[in-house]
């Protein structure tokens, strides 16, 4: 029988990282800026933040020849906006882009399998629920819904992993929830620790046995305004 081989392959659709993280800096800095100079500052905040995401998959492939997928955590970075809409409540745009590596095996005869980086932007719309400051620190809760566009780059592949070949990306719906804690350290500016998750069905095209799967991360960052 003849030794299998590892057969590096290519993503079809390359995307420039440094562009993008750079583009996504300097759109912060304007907003931080137009904030700062905003007499309406007390009723805007803008966020900043950067972490760890664990991805996992939710579906369920017990036998032993099934389709299985297995991820790595991977790095985190978000930017958040909004408008105070009622007391203690606000209303904003979220965007979070992350990425991690993914094991797959299809489950075939021929044990093909691949090792592939999956990257995520999503931006969703959120809600959220602040309460007020005690002793410089304040809890808070979100939930929000929007889309996720995720992106495949080969790196790997054992025989024949992807009979149709590597799709390009997919895009999908996604929920997210989460919530976290605030300490004040100045006018206007804060400290932010959170938990948030998003969850997202996806497609068997993407990866195997695809379904339902869902994305934690675990974030700090800063917080101005309001």
């Amino acid at each position: 029988m003849e030794a299998q081989s590892w057969r590096p392959r290519r993503n079809l659709e390359p995307t420039n990282h440094y562009a993008l993280t750079t583009i996504h800096c300097s759109s912060f800095a304007l907003l931080v800026w137009l904030l700062c100079v905003s007499s309406a500052a007390q009723a805007q905040f803008l966020g900043i933040a950067g972490g760890r995401s664990f991805p996992q998959d939710l579906g369920r492939a017990s036998a032993q020849s099934s389709p299985r997928s297995e991820f790595r955590h991977g790095g985190y970075f978000a930017l958040d906006f909004g408008l105070r809409a009622f007391p203690f409540v606000n209303m904003g745009g979220h965007f979070s882009s992350s990425g991690s590596d993914l094991r797959m095996e299809r489950g075939d005869t021929l044990g093909s399998r691949a090792e592939v980086r999956l990257s995520a932007k999503t931006v969703t719309f959120d809600t959220r629920v602040r309460s007020p400051f005690v002793s410089s620190f304040r809890f808070f809760g979100l939930a929000g819904a929007g889309v996720s566009r995720f992106g495949l780059d080969v790196r790997q592949a054992v025989e024949n992993p992807f009979p149709g070949g590597a799709p390009g990306g997919a895009t999908s719906f996604v929920f997210t929830y989460g919530g976290g804690v605030e300490r004040h350290l100045r006018q206007l500016v804060h400290l932010r620790f959170e938990l948030r998750d998003y969850l997202s069905p996806v497609s068997t095209q993407l990866y195997r046995p695809g379904g339902l799967w869902h994305r934690v991360a675990v974030v700090g960052g800063i917080t101005i305004g309001l």
